[in-house]
């Protein structure tokens, strides 16, 4: 073999690094959702507030209460 037939020519091969632009990504969609169920309770509690009279909003207050147990409350149960 002679001097030049030794010789191969250099062959880089490049890879491509991709497949980071198939998927966009969906967090922004939770947060999204998490921003408008908030949204729609605030408003809910705000349409209630103007749509009950003072004497509905303790009595609401009043059940919310009882309903929440306190020490006191588990105690009875315990005797």
């Amino acid at each position: 073999m002679s001097a030049q037939g030794d010789l191969r020519p250099i062959i880089i091969k490049r890879k491509k690094k991709g497949g980071g632009d198939g998927h966009h990504g969906g967090a922004w969609k939770v947060t999204y959702a998490d921003f408008v169920t908030a949204m729609m309770a605030f408003f809910m509690l705000m349409w209630l507030l103007n749509a009950t009279t003072e004497k509905q909003r303790k009595g609401i207050a009043f059940k919310r209460c009882e309903a929440t147990p306190t020490k006191r409350s588990i105690m009875k149960l315990n005797t």
